[in-house]
């Protein structure tokens, strides 16, 4: 009885927390659009003024916004080095688009002493997540010889992953070395805002919207309105009980319930469960079946899932890519069926 009493204490709780969580997170969420509001406004002071706050609450997003900000000097003096030391907490914590705004300021001796070096090792960190403008510039540095010893080979094989990724400029270079590439059959990467024909100089100082990355996902974050509204009410009752599960310590009762909804076709089901694959978490570790599921949830257009694939992608070898691609292309009851 008194091991009855001690679990229901706990699941109300788990039931508590999980409440609060998702109350700060959509309070933070709100005052970020309030930033991203002003700034489209030109009420620059404003913007500052939003996010300088929530980037001392550790929001990765408000860190390189309020970066950007002090960089062109807008509603607020300009400060290199301020710019700088935000980018690069952000970078370190996980933010892709900040390791390229690292790489930059390095590159040109910018808010930091100038070192070619560390510019081209973090535009490589942000090439290995995926993101096209820094598979461009380290094309770059590679042909150069600048920051690395010079070499054609990897220059090229950089451009052609950017080309791949849907990258216009990379692209268009490689147009003009008379280069074929072969059209990309994934997705193109969901890890990068800086795609199309926006040119990197223009990308690198706009500010970065609250779905581009502004954290990791993690298999206990809370479920926001929005992820609750797109399922049904038992699908949605479900995906609670594996989060309860998972915040009293029961990472397997969490994977075996949001498996059971990624069967179905959930999209955020199937990124929790990808999370669990990726960290060993209620079940074995495996990469393979993370980037399978990333792959199903990133083709519902889950933000989640856009999030984490190239970094999972990233792990793998040619060879496992292609097993995890063979995997999505294999249905499972109904798992890749839309909802």
């Amino acid at each position: 009885m008194l091991m009855l009493i001690r679990g229901l204490i706990v699941a109300a709780l788990a039931l508590v927390l999980s409440a609060c969580a998702t109350n700060v997170a959509q309070e933070k969420a709100t005052r970020f659009d309030q930033g991203v509001a002003a700034y489209d406004a030109g009420d620059f002071a404003q913007a500052y003024q939003i996010w300088s706050v929530l980037a001392a609450e550790n929001d990765l997003a408000a860190m390189r916004n309020t970066a950007n900000l002090l960089r062109q000097g807008k509603g607020a003096a300009k400060d290199s080095q301020a710019a700088f030391k935000l980018y690069r907490e952000a970078a370190e914590k996980g933010l892709v688009t900040a390791m390229a705004n690292v790489a930059e300021m390095y590159l040109a001796g910018e808010g930091v002493e100038r070192d070619p070096k560390a510019a081209a090792g973090w535009y490589a960190r942000a090439s290995l997540a995926g993101l096209s403008l820094a598979q461009l510039r380290l094309a770059d540095l590679y042909e150069q010889g600048i920051g690395v010893e010079k070499d054609h080979a990897k220059a090229l094989a950089l451009l052609e992953r950017a080309a791949r990724n849907g990258y216009t400029p990379a692209q268009t270079r490689l147009r003009e070395m008379g280069v074929t590439f072969a059209a990309e059959t994934a997705p193109a990467n969901p890890d990068d805002p800086w795609r199309g024909d926006r040119s990197g100089e223009q990308a690198a100082t706009q500010p970065v919207a609250r779905g581009e990355a502004s954290h990791r996902p993690l298999p206990g974050d809370p479920l926001t309105p929005d992820m609750i509204s797109a399922m049904g009410e038992d699908d949605a009752n479900v995906m609670k009980q594996g989060l309860d599960a998972y915040h009293a310590g029961n990472k397997v009762g969490a994977f075996s319930s949001w498996q059971r909804e990624a069967d179905k076709g959930i999209a955020e089901a199937q990124t929790r469960v990808a999370l669990l694959y990726a960290r060993g978490e209620g079940t074995k570790q495996d990469a393979i079946e993370a980037y399978r599921w990333l792959r199903l949830a990133a083709t519902q257009g889950n933000a989640s899932a856009w999030v984490e694939l190239p970094l999972v992608a990233a792990q793998l070898s040619p060879a496992e890519r292609a097993m995890g691609e063979s995997l999505v292309r294999t249905p499972n009851g109904a798992q890749n069926k839309p909802r």
